[in-house]
């Protein structure tokens, strides 16, 4: 455990911070005209617990006057916003980092913040960290304004995938001190239990990266069993009080003390996480967006292309009579974009298609970490029979020993094809000879989308020609099937197919595959699945 000391003295009627030897640092502690011993000092806390309604401590007041909010109906306010350019983490095979081509907002006045995965192929971006070809690469807006102890609010939709973490967090880092102030909610949480869930959020505030509280909040047993599922694709309104000093505390003991203030996490009003270790007293900025971790044990991995998180409105409210130390939080030239980067215009949105690369245009482009798996079926009984009556049907005149042998034959043909000659991704047999996908002699292709629950409304939509299956697998974790639904196609010229289903109970995640008999021969493109 490894956190600043400092010790808080009177000098001249103002409150300052000193580093403790051997580093003397002197800081200005800001307070309101109300004295701290009123403020800290008179009537017991409030208390507050996982599940309880939010309300504000005892004896704080809200300084409406100097209250923050924006519901981005103008764009990003280059006076109020950072954009961030830059990535964080390991080097190596790490992330993209966050980038202002993915800032946007929509002319109702969303925020929208989009996040690349693993599996993206456009190339219309290119990232800052490590990874250069946009794969990997998230957004953030950070505030210009400076913040301390209040509320902070937003209004948001999480990016609803594993791999990316949607979050909402202060940061100041004291290079002179190597002290770290931060407070965050991040998703999806899980990462205490080791499965990753947007049925958990992450909550951890630090005073150093050695000095935090981290609770992994399972939102069912917090609401006391009022289930939410935060990637649902509603709106969601996360946020936390910050308290540097609750009554009945002396704030002359802040940075000596680590259970000195405290800070209460909520969604949609219901407090999720008290924190009361670590709490923050450097004056900070506000951060909103998304990015990927570089260990997938964080957040899970980045299976998908793209997808989106929205902030409708942020509000930040400061608390009157809560000490603080004032400091501006350092932020390069080189790593936030220039006004010329800023979104100019506002874009339309639309549901995004959870299906990676499901126009199969990535062929084109020659790539192949597209999130299509292709593989093959076993033979089994049925195929032999199969088998046996095609030979039987051609070759009347063979003998029994020449009806097995023929068998054996075309069964060691068919497990010596590749994968890839029974699973074909190529221009010219798609719609319209675009792009698209060929099945045939017991081929298979899938690929899996993750944090699907319960109770989500699925619409399964696509182009197809020839014969063969269409499966939806609902999964729980591991790869237990919960329920399977299958389209069965037989059809001469293209069709388009659609299909709603919802996700049964136990539902975790779903998988998408495609696959034929050995006399069969399947066509796909425009493959689709929307949660609605």
């Amino acid at each position: 455990m490894c956190y600043n000391r400092f010790e808080l003295v009177w000098e001249d009627g103002v409150l300052s911070a000193k580093k403790a030897i051997p580093l003397i640092i002197s800081a200005i502690v800001a307070f309101s005209a109300v004295s701290v011993s009123s403020a800290c000092k008179t009537n017991e806390a409030s208390e507050l617990a996982a599940g309880s309604e939010l309300r504000v401590l005892d004896g704080i007041e809200f300084d409406y006057d100097n209250m923050f909010f924006d519901d981005f109906s103008g764009g990003v306010d280059y006076d109020s916003w950072y954009i961030g350019k830059q990535a964080w983490g390991s080097s190596g095979d790490g992330n993209g980092g966050v980038i202002p081509e993915n800032v946007n907002y929509t002319d109702d006045g969303v925020l929208v913040l989009s996040g690349n995965g693993d599996y993206y192929t456009a190339g219309d971006v290119r990232g800052v960290g490590s990874r250069k070809d946009g794969t990997l690469t998230g957004a953030a807006i950070i505030s210009k304004f400076l913040t301390a102890p209040g509320r902070y609010e937003a209004k948001m939709k999480v990016l609803p995938r594993q791999g990316a973490c949607t979050a909402m967090w202060t940061y100041a880092y004291d290079t002179a001190t190597s002290g770290n102030h931060e407070i965050d909610i991040e998703l999806p949480g899980g990462t205490k239990s080791g499965v990753i869930t947007f049925e958990n959020v992450l909550n951890t505030n630090y005073i150093t990266l050695d000095g935090n509280q981290s609770q992994d909040v399972n939102l069912n047993e917090a609401t006391n069993g009022n289930t939410i599922v935060l990637n649902d694709g509603k709106w969601h309104t996360f946020g936390f009080d910050w308290y540097t000093c609750e009554q009945g505390e002396d704030p002359a003991l802040q940075g000596e003390d680590v259970t000195l203030g405290k800070v209460v996490y909520y969604v949609d009003g219901i407090v999720t996480a008290v924190s009361d270790l670590f709490v923050p007293y450097y004056q900070t900025r506000l951060w909103l967006g998304v990015w990927f971790p570089n260990n997938p044990g964080f957040m899970g991995s980045a299976d998908f292309e793209s997808d989106c998180m929205y902030v409708d409105w942020v509000k930040y409210t400061p608390f009157k009579n809560q000490p603080f130390v004032e400091f501006t939080p350092p932020l390069g030239t080189s790593q936030v974009a220039d006004e010329r980067e800023y979104p100019s215009a506002p874009v339309s949105t639309a549901s995004v298609n959870k299906v990676s690369n499901g126009n199969f245009e990535y062929a084109a482009k020659g790539k192949t970490n597209s999130g299509w798996r292709i593989d093959r079926r076993v033979i089994d009984n049925k195929d032999l029979a199969a088998m046996r009556a095609q030979i039987v049907a051609e070759h009347p005149e063979y003998t029994a020993e020449q009806i097995t042998e023929a068998v054996n034959e075309m069964r060691k043909e068919i497990q010596a094809l590749p994968a890839n000659e029974q699973c074909i991704v190529a221009e010219g047999i798609g719609y319209l000879d675009s792009c698209g996908l060929k099945v045939e002699k017991r081929g298979l292709i899938n690929q899996t989308i993750d944090s699907v629950y319960e109770g989500f409304e699925t619409e399964l939509s696509l182009l197809v020609k020839g014969k063969g299956t269409v499966s939806l697998l609902f999964m729980g974790y591991g790869d237990d099937v919960v329920e399977e639904k299958t389209v069965e196609v037989d059809a001469e010229n293209w069709e388009e197919t659609v299909r709603s289903f919802t996700a049964p109970a136990g539902t975790k995640k779903i998988r998408i595959q495609f696959y034929t008999e050995l006399t069969e021969t399947l066509f796909a493109d425009d493959v689709n699945i929307r949660i609605k």
